[in-house]
Parts: C-alpha cells; sequence; structure tokens
C-alpha cells in the first residue's frame, strides 16, 4: 500500500490573481484574496486564455440552453463575430491581480481563477488531467462570466460554463462567487470522471448524486482556502457540527434590503424514508440531501478523529459530538471552545488535513463509480473501500454509522 500523498498546496510562483473564497456579503469576506494559479507568470494570454481554458466576456448573448428544458439550442464556441468586451490583458509582470473589483474585468479574470483552482485541486486528488471538452472540435473549456438572459442560474457542459446573476441584481454576479463556479465545474468533473448519464431506472439518482457530488466538490474546495478554515473555526469555536458558514455553504445577503437566502445545507439530518416523496417528484436536491448529508458528516468527524490524534480534545469529547449531531448542546460548544483557545493553530490544521483525507476518498469513490456504477450505496460503498485502501479502514466505523444513520446501505466488495 502506497502512502498517503500529501495534501493539495497552491503555487508558489503562479500567476497571481483575485477572488473571493466565499461571497463577499459574508461577513468577513467583504475583500478579495491573492491566488496563485500553477501556470507562471507570462503564459496566460489576454482574455485570460492557456491551454485549456478561455474567457469570453460576451454581450447579449443568448444562452446556450432553453431555461425550461435545459434542452441545448446552439453550443459553443462563441463567434468570433458576435459583441464581447475586449479581453483582459495581463499587467507587465504577467499578473491579473491589479484589477479593480465591481469591473467587468476584475469579473473575467476571477472566473478563469475560480475555474483554475477547481482543476488544481481535483485533479491533484484524483492524480491525473481531466480532459474538459467532448469530440465536438472544440478544445478548450469555454468561460461566459456574465448572461444577463440566464437570470438567477448557471449553466455548465462538456464545452462551457456560462454564469448569471443572484436574484438577477447586477452586483452579484455569479462569475464572482466560487462556490458557485466549483459546483458547475463539480458537474463537469464528476461527468468525465464517472461517464455519462445512464438513461432508465438508475438515471435519475445519478442525477440526485451528481448534484450532491457538485457541492461537495464546492466544499472540498472552499477549504483549501486558508481565510475560510480561519473564518469557519472563530465561527464555530471548532465545533463544526453546527449552523455556519461551511454547513451553509452559497449563504447570501441581498443588498440593500438586509434578506439573506442559505444554500445547500450540509447540516440536517434527512433520512431516505423522508425524502422518499421528492423521488416521486422527480426533485433531485432534495433527494440527494441523505448522501450530502452523510458526506458532511463523515468529513467531521474525520476532523475530530484528527484532534483526538493531536491530543486537542479527549475521544469522550468526540463521541459526545458524534452522537449530539441534531442540536446545539451549549455544553458540548463550551468545551470545545475552551479546547479551541489553547490552540487554533493546531485546529486549523486538522481541518485541513481531514480535508485532504475526505477529498481523497472521495476522488478515490468516484473513479470506482465508473465501474461500479452509481446508486448512492454504490458511492457509500466506494468510499468504504477507499479508506480500506487509503487507511486500513481507519475511518470504516465514522463512514458506516454516517450512512445508516441516513438509510444508506454500505456493501464493501459487493457494489
Amino acid at each position: 500500500m502506497r502512502p498517503n500523498p500529501p495534501r493539495f498546496r497552491w503555487s508558489e510562483t503562479g500567476t497571481r490573481f483575485l477572488l473571493y473564497p466565499q461571497d463577499r456579503v459574508v461577513p468577513g469576506f467583504a475583500m478579495p484574496r491573492v491566488v496563485r494559479v500553477t501556470p507562471r507568470p507570462g503564459t496566460i494570454k489576454a482574455g485570460p486564455e492557456d491551454g485549456r481554458l478561455y474567457v469570453v466576456d460576451a454581450i447579449g448573448k443568448k444562452p446556450y440552453r432553453d431555461l425550461v428544458t435545459a434542452d441545448y439550442l446552439w453550443r459553443p464556441p462563441y463567434p468570433k463575430s458576435k459583441p464581447r468586451e475586449r479581453p483582459v490583458r495581463p499587467s507587465h509582470r504577467g499578473d491579473f491581480d491589479y484589477l479593480k473589483p465591481g469591473t467587468r474585468h476584475f469579473s473575467a479574470a476571477t472566473a478563469y481563477a475560480s475555474v483554475r483552482c477547481v482543476l488544481e485541486i481535483w485533479e491533484y486528488y484524483l492524480g491525473r488531467r481531466l480532459s474538459l471538452v467532448g469530440k465536438s472540435g472544440q478544445r478548450k473549456l469555454e468561460i461566459i462570466p456574465r448572461v444577463t438572459a440566464i437570470g438567477d442560474n448557471a449553466w455548465s457542459g462538456e464545452w462551457y460554463i456560462e454564469l448569471g446573476f443572484a436574484d438577477r441584481n447586477p452586483r452579484q454576479p455569479y462569475c464572482e462567487n466560487l462556490d458557485v463556479i466549483a459546483h458547475e465545474m463539480g458537474h463537469i468533473i464528476l461527468k468525465h470522471v464517472i461517464g455519462p448519464t445512464p438513461k432508465g431506472p438508475l438515471e435519475f439518482e445519478r442525477r440526485a448524486h451528481d448534484e450532491a457530488g457538485a457541492d461537495l466538490v464546492s466544499l472540498v474546495t472552499i477549504l483549501h482556502f486558508d481565510r475560510v478554515v480561519d473564518a469557519v473555526l472563530a465561527q464555530t469555536q471548532g465545533k463544526l457540527f453546527s449552523k455556519n458558514i461551511l454547513s451553509r455553504i452559497g449563504e447570501y445577503r441581498m443588498e440593500g434590503s438586509g434578506r439573506r437566502r442559505a444554500g445547500r445545507l450540509f447540516f440536517q439530518n434527512q433520512t431516505m424514508r423522508a425524502v422518499a416523496g421528492a423521488r416521486r417528484k422527480g426533485n433531485k436536491y432534495v433527494y440527494a440531501r441523505p448522501l450530502l448529508g452523510a458526506a458532511f458528516d463523515i468529513l467531521v468527524e474525520i476532523y475530530e478523529a484528527r484532534l483526538v490524534r493531536r491530543g486537542l480534545i479527549r475521544q469522550d469529547l468526540a463521541d459526545r459530538s458524534t452522537r449530539a449531531t441534531a442540536s446545539g448542546h451549549p455544553d458540548l460548544r463550551r468545551e470545545f471552545k475552551a479546547q479551541f483557545k489553547t490552540n487554533p493553530d493546531g485546529f486549523a490544521e486538522a481541518l485541513r488535513e481531514a480535508s485532504a483525507d475526505f477529498a481523497r476518498l472521495l476522488a478515490a469513490a468516484w473513479r470506482m463509480a465508473r465501474r461500479t456504477g452509481v446508486t448512492f450505496s454504490r458511492v457509500a460503498s466506494n468510499i468504504a473501500a477507499a479508506d480500506a485502501r487509503f487507511n486500513r479502514g481507519r475511518y470504516e466505523e465514522t463512514i458506516r454509522r454516517a450512512f445508516a444513520r441516513r438509510q444508506i446501505a454500505v456493501r464493501v466488495g459487493r457494489p
């Protein structure tokens, strides 16, 4: 058995961009952060564009797909004869971090950087370079940062990703929201790793799985930003089984109105029995909740196991936290807070290590799914099999318990 590889780390010599690791209306994230993507300064052309991705800031573009049926109306590439903003050029150093937030050029650059970040993180854990395009002759993934016509939505396909606006608000473009872009890139990644969605009785469960999977791609992605790790630990004082900026990924506030809308909830106790009606109604988002909740439970329990191994909390506290995931339990919060204050950096390192462990399990499970096919039970079994391979079954009890709680069977060796 080969040893676990180190976790993903950002380039120290790559090209600099600015992006928001959480929506900028989330407290503490009003300012963008510098990120370095792997291509060296001077190798990313105006657009931005590299050998795999290119941005087209189209003007007045019609959506590639029908907004109701999602059927394709036309396909990339966006014709050169169509109107567009001039491409964004790098600075004399070859970087793009000079761009001013709130401008179209900033939106184009940060959309490129977000796509790049998702790819670099997930290709690392998958252990291979992904092909992003199909057989149409399109050689690069096309990124359209601002498409007014699709409204409060975002689309992705084999050849492209195009992005609208939160509640159609021009001040909240999805191209500046790493969570939304990571979710859409998650769909692209899953299709290329697992294969196309089958027609027939397994189609609905595969589509529901891919919604949960895309959310998990986003969750892992944002956990690779130190600002997110620090913010969530400061908010929770180390107790992640709670409602927080991590478990409520995608939250934003409507500017001027004070209203808030939560994205997908990872911290919830939905079971397969509870969402059975969603299958009859064809609601893949609701049906995906048990799988999403179980996966989040696994991540948090791995994090708490890491804390125990570091001597930052006792096993007894971790056990009581696991049994009490459904409620607030102020006594547990006080205990976590007291321990967190003794070593915040140790808690942060445990969460980074847990994120890497979790990402490896997911990546391996999805690679196996090309052979096993996709049902919730098969993917759960693949996660357990990946743990047996990478960790000698260290997290087997955690994985089985999390899925059993959601009424999802784990059958290792019998996918």
